[in-house]
């Protein structure tokens, strides 16, 4: 039997149904329709949930949640950034909410950040319709806004940065070419020596599958690669980062390495913070023993 994914009607409630992956689906309870938009790449929905608050939902896939964005921004933007002595320039390759932007700006180091998103209708219905999301960070004068394919940015970069962010939707839609070997390499080449790529890597409980492929690729480009993860609510599972770098692993920063840092740059959070990286750290040891990648 298939079921339709997306806005359901059920009496008189309004649900929306979400496949986590083929054998196992979500439904959530709906109290709005807030802005609905076939744009050219991806339909574009913003709905009010009743458990999550207002959520962004690109191709029947939640991407962020009101109620615990925090936790999916600060959680995979942090640990990278504090792991760099320096990180002065940033790109970001998806990211059209904004969220991991904002935080990449709470960095006083930073001087350039590029967001490069290739649907400028999702940058548009976030500017009015979450504005707390990026708070700002879409016209802070480090940031710079391209819209154009990531793919394409990419391969005619001329500059260098010291992190390289990919904040994508799952693999679809126009996601797909930028989780391949090819694609990694072609970042490498815009990466600085002791730079760091960090990209989203699914769901570890639901997708466990697309963290061992994503970090297979990677070690085809990267002397060091290792990945982490954290439990989102709004995502029903733990969620995973993936990380490759020549030199720096933010999974080998003791607590006392990310408190120095913390305080050095006057970081505010509302939930990554020393001890939750010590946390995150101690939860993936318990898993390493049953997950290899």
């Amino acid at each position: 039997m298939s079921i339709k994914l997306g806005l359901k009607r059920i009496g008189n409630e309004l649900y929306y149904i979400e496949a986590l992956n083929p054998n196992t689906y979500v439904m959530e309870k709906v109290k709005n329709i807030v802005y609905t938009k076939k744009s050219k790449y991806q339909l574009i929905e913003i709905i009010d949930t009743y458990n999550f608050g207002r959520s962004l939902v690109l191709d029947n896939t939640t991407q962020i949640c009101e109620v615990d964005e925090h936790i999916y921004h600060e959680v995979f933007v942090h640990p990278a950034m504090i792991c760099h002595p320096k990180p002065e320039k940033v790109l970001i390759i998806g990211g059209g909410d904004g969220g991991v932007l904002r935080e990449v700006l709470k960095h006083p180091c930073v001087k350039r950040a590029v967001l490069v998103e290739i649907d400028e209708d999702v940058i548009k219905a976030v500017r009015k319709y979450m504005p707390y999301v990026p708070k700002g960070a879409f016209d802070d004068p480090r940031s710079e806004i391209v819209i154009e394919d990531g793919l394409k940015y990419v391969e005619q970069a001329a500059e260098k940065f010291d992190i390289i962010f990919m904040d994508l939707t799952d693999e679809i839609g126009p996601s797909i070419p930028l989780y391949t070997v090819e694609f990694y390499k072609k970042v490498r080449r815009i990466l600085n020596n002791d730079g760091i790529l960090i990209t989203q890597a699914l769901g570890i409980d639901h997708r466990p599958e697309a963290l061992r492929k994503i970090c297979s690729d990677l070690k085809s480009t990267f002397k060091i690669v290792d990945y982490y993860f954290i439990y989102i609510p709004s995502f029903t599972g733990r969620w995973a980062f993936a990380l490759g770098s020549d030199k720096y692993n933010p999974m080998e920063l003791s607590h006392e390495e990310v408190r120095k840092v913390f305080e050095e740059r006057k970081i505010e959070t509302k939930f990554y913070s020393p001890e939750i990286h010590l946390v995150i750290k101690i939860m993936k040891r318990k898993l390493d023993g049953r997950f290899k990648v």
